[in-house]
């Protein structure tokens, strides 16, 4: 299971490796965990299987343990045990679908920045450029650096549109649907290319682009607490 792909109230599936090492085979396996089982009908050497659940809300859930029993041979005997996991798992905010043509009037969007001149680590490669401090390293140019003796960091087309800054305080409802509606904002400015940012009480995102930096601010609302 990779928690940042959890959303509340959205099907998640949890993996589960199930080994029988005995030369018998196991008859009606239960295999319980956060209050869902799956049961395996008959299991002989060993097998993937997947646990439904579903979130009611976001936040952090701890997997503490998973249950194993079987019923040996057809019911008359029970086998029970209990597996220690103790496993965090973050579940992200519901996206909840509203208007977002007020963010991109003018005087919301940012119309100068680094990132709307160019600099960007998103986009396709238009070229190299020298390195500088600060520059990620996964994002050298191997094959130019080892050609100039020079340290060399590709350059990147810059994103399509102007950066946006999102806060819960744009959006009506309660505190819960606030963040579901800037979730939701967050998530389709990024697929439009848009680099976003977020203020969330104290904290502040730069707008910037890329999948690392939306599930930063997705994890950080998935835990918020507005007290």
């Amino acid at each position: 299971m990779k928690s940042q792909d959890i959303f509340a109230l959205k099907p998640a599936k949890l993996k589960i490796k199930a080994k029988n090492k005995y030369f018998f085979g196991l008859f009606l396996l239960r295999i319980k965990a956060l209050q869902n089982e799956i049961v395996i009908p008959y299991l002989k050497g060993e097998g993937i299987f997947y646990i439904n659940l579903i979130f009611p809300k976001r936040g952090k859930y701890i997997l503490e343990e998973i249950i194993i029993s079987s019923f040996f041979p057809f019911y008359f005997f029970k086998r029970s045990t209990t597996i220690p996991i103790n496993f965090e798992i973050i579940v992200l905010p519901h996206p909840l679908k509203c208007d977002l043509s007020f963010l991109t009037l003018e005087g919301k969007t940012l119309k100068e920045s680094s990132i709307s001149r160019g600099k960007s680590y998103d986009g396709e490669v238009t070229g190299v450029r020298t390195y500088v401090q600060g520059d990620p390293l996964k994002y050298v140019h191997w094959k130019a650096t080892a050609k100039t003796s020079s340290l060399k960091t590709k350059e990147f087309s810059p994103p399509q549109g102007s950066p946006i800054i999102i806060s819960l305080n744009d959006f009506h409802g309660n505190i819960e649907e606030k963040i579901s509606k800037t979730v939701y904002a967050l998530i389709e400015f990024s697929k439009m290319g848009n680099p976003i940012g977020l203020k969330l009480g104290k904290d502040f995102y730069p707008p910037d682009t890329g999948q690392p930096h939306l599930r930063r601010m997705l994890y950080a609302l998935a835990i918020y607490n507005p007290e």
